[in-house]
């Protein structure tokens, strides 16, 4: 069964309130210069702009000014889908004449999550169907050399079984990222846990996975996703992984 059809197949057992994953930021195929997508999202609503190539080669815009939510995958990561318009308005070098602006429906866009959290467009545009697989533009990376002070939420199982326990603490948290790779120290009330392990950049967020290695002598692997970096903090989603125990959950800190 298809990505698309297993999410149509999930939607009616779903709940759309569901927390909606984070699409905003630009997007596009490294092997398609010039052609792309910016997608910025609020809730489970979304307003996607297609830059693409026109038949006579000039460049084309197209608008889905508010694509919605329509199912989610196992993951909890959201599709959209919504009306696709070509707009056309007044010249830039003069006036503002709201009269000349044109909004007409020129097909429909779904937008599904792909795996290694790129994702896969479909979209009808002037009698063509279109497929392209996409990915975060990244053209810089953010700052990362100082300390947080945060909160950590994790689930906590034993390898292999479900889940039986759930474990909260705060503790200050050093990131530092040097050639590709990355050193995060988080030291809470009962101890200090290192992370060590390559930082890739994808968009606005980043993945850091490695090894892992705490005072008490547990040690294992760990994968940061979806790490974000703000002017006022960091978040992301933590999973770690030994012999002994598993934990997965998100964590937040803010700058000091």
């Amino acid at each position: 069964m298809s990505l698309k059809h297993a999410i149509a197949a999930l939607a009616a057992a779903t709940s759309l309130s569901a927390a909606a994953g984070e699409y905003t930021d630009l997007w596009w195929n490294p092997q398609e210069s010039g052609w792309g997508a910016n997608i910025v999202q609020q809730g489970e609503t979304a307003f996607v702009t297609l830059f693409v190539y026109g038949p006579d080669g000039k460049p084309t815009w197209y608008v889905v000014p508010a694509a919605q939510v329509f199912a989610y995958d196992n993951g909890g990561h959201p599709a959209f889908r919504g009306t696709l318009y070509r707009t056309q308005g007044p010249w830039q070098g003069g006036p503002f004449d709201a009269s000349k602006v044109q909004v007409q429906p020129a097909g429909t866009m779904t937008m599904e999550p792909a795996a290694g959290g790129g994702i896969v467009l479909y979209y009808e545009a002037e009698g063509l169907s279109i497929t392209k697989h996409l990915v975060r533009q990244t053209f810089d990376a953010p700052y990362l050399g100082t300390t947080y002070h945060g909160s950590f939420r994790l689930r906590q199982a034993a390898p292999g079984q479900a889940p039986w326990g759930t474990r909260d603490y705060t503790g200050d948290v050093m990131v530092h990222v040097d050639a590709g790779q990355a050193f995060l120290r988080v030291d809470e009330g009962t101890g200090r846990c290192d992370y060590r392990g390559p930082y890739a950049q994808s968009g606005k967020f980043a993945r850091i996975a490695g090894e892992y290695e705490c005072s008490d002598g547990t040690h294992g692997t760990f994968e940061v996703a979806d790490f974000e970096v703000t002017r006022h903090g960091i978040t992301g989603y933590l999973r770690t992984w030994s012999p002994t125990l598993n934990q997965y959950g998100r964590f937040g800190a803010a700058r000091f």
